[in-house]
């Protein structure tokens, strides 16, 4: 499978998103850089799209249909909210593009996006905070990655 479409899928993953695509294109692969971190940020917009768009209509089908996975979402719903609430009544959208860029597993995209939806975050604002995070963290893993690599 071609190196790019690896990125691709990995910034697509929950957990590993772009701070495991971007290492693995630019280290293991030696692909350019600036395409691998471009190629990461796009394809890490995919699913948090998808979360911010879809999961409400989604998720009673989910638990009707695979109990266990619905369970385990409910579940980690429930925490990653009552972990983050006081931060996200107080700072609102800016706290969920802060919570996204952080390049730590748990804090990225999928658990961005999870939480506007669950904080009934306006749709558009969401996707532009997730959006802006991306950004954010993906800059700053590239440059990790490139400091790395010297």
């Amino acid at each position: 499978m071609n190196g790019l479409v690896q990125v691709a899928l990995l910034a697509m993953a929950p957990i590993s998103e772009l701070r495991g695509a971007i290492p693995l294109g630019v280290l293991v692969y030696h692909l350019n850089p600036l395409i691998v971190t471009i190629v990461s940020m796009l394809f890490n917009m995919v699913p948090a799209i998808a979360v911010i768009l879809f999961f409400t209509a989604i998720m009673p089908w989910v638990k009707r249909r695979i109990p266990f996975v619905g369970r385990f979402v409910e579940r980690f719903s429930q925490t990653r909210q009552e972990k983050h609430r006081k931060k996200i009544e107080k700072y609102g959208i800016w706290a969920i593009m802060v919570f996204v860029a952080i390049p730590f597993p748990l804090t990225g995209a999928w658990t961005g996006s999870l939480l506007s939806v669950l904080f009934e975050m306006p749709r558009g604002k969401s996707i532009l905070a997730v959006a802006g995070g991306i950004v954010i963290s993906a800059s700053t893993v590239t440059s990790l990655t490139m400091l790395g690599a010297r």
